[in-house]
């Protein structure tokens, strides 16, 4: 009896050292492996938020240009690690009310940000950035419209030159060279880019002698859609082969007149912009081709400009954006 129960004290004691072993094994575990994984994956975390990066981008811009303005910023964001910042955005809709685009630059003096990305609407000529309250200047990229009064380190625009023979290129390739062009303009404004735009590419298909082009002068991007007008007749009777849009209220206009007249598909549209809507015609077929201006790469190149004069005190005064082509999938 007695060697029964030695035997099982015996059995009781191997168990619990057994026991004090795994725990002991676990413990070790725990500190020299769990820890340390966690705190690496905090740490990696913390630093994706963007908490503990060194330099403070923002990109301010207009309400009409929010969408082109949310790109900007996602291409610069797509950049910020290799720079250790974090790229926030600072537009009308941001806030609980409207902000002028000074009101914005004015905060970002008040944020003592590193660099500052704006997109200038037509007839922002009077905006300035401020210095910080400690008198440091602020570095200052401009996009769409330039300004001679605002001192920017570089700015980034279009080549409308170069967009129209871009246009007049595609438009070309699209007709194999020969057909009929209804070019629409509806710009009623003496704008000389949009002007500068229309001659480079009335000059540029003036090359291509089987090409025929027509140039609709509208009043507005609704006067598409009017019935029994030229332009309407043209792409009814399948006289115009192809329509040139130079903006996206005329391109989503142009789109809804080819396929309420069952033209779609057959009647090609080449339009310029960007959108939801547009998006749409395109991967239906409506819309044959869209060309646009790429703002995130704009944001990406914006990036990289602010440092190179954050680093080394200067950058490229001006920079030409790229056009991105779309093309409908077959």
């Amino acid at each position: 009896m007695k060697s029964m129960n030695l035997k099982k004290m015996r059995g009781l004691q191997a168990l619990a050292v057994i026991l004090t072993v795994l725990i002991t094994i676990l413990f070790f575990i725990y500190i020299f492996f769990v820890i340390p994984h966690v705190s690496l994956q905090s740490e990696q975390t913390g630093a994706d938020s963007g908490d503990d990066r060194k330099y403070h981008i923002l990109v301010v811009g207009d309400a009409a240009n929010e969408a082109a303005i949310r790109e900007i910023q996602e291409g610069a964001e797509e950049e910020s690690k290799s720079y250790n910042c974090v790229v926030e955005l600072n537009v009308p809709s941001s806030g609980a009310e409207d902000r002028s685009l000074q009101e914005m630059l004015d905060f970002a003096s008040f944020a003592h940000v590193d660099g500052v990305i704006a997109y200038i609407g037509e007839g922002e000529s009077d905006v300035f950035l401020p210095d910080t309250w400690d008198g440091k200047t602020i570095p200052l990229i401009t996009i769409s419209q330039y300004e001679e009064s605002i001192p920017q380190i570089s700015y980034i625009g279009t080549n409308y030159s170069e967009l129209g023979r871009k246009i007049a290129s595609e438009s070309a390739a699209y007709l194999s060279g020969g057909g009929n062009i209804s070019l629409i303009n509806t710009n009623r404004e003496n704008n000389p880019n949009y002007s500068t735009l229309m001659a480079s590419l009335t000059t540029s298909l003036s090359f291509y002698s089987d090409i025929y082009v027509t140039v609709y002068d509208l009043d507005n991007p609704n006067s598409i859609m009017s019935i029994g007008s030229p332009l309407t007749e043209g792409i009814r009777t399948g006289q115009t082969d192809l329509v040139v849009c130079l903006t996206s209220d005329d391109t989503i206009c142009a789109a809804q007149l080819v396929n309420d007249l069952g033209k779609a598909g057959k009647t090609g549209i080449i339009g310029f912009g960007e959108g939801s809507v547009l998006d749409r015609y395109l991967e239906v077929g409506i819309v044959t081709e869209l060309l646009s201006i790429d703002s995130k790469k704009i944001g990406s190149v914006c990036l990289r400009e602010l440092f190179e004069y954050i680093h080394y005190g200067y950058a490229n005064s001006y920079i030409a954006a790229d056009v991105k082509i779309r093309k409908r999938t077959l």
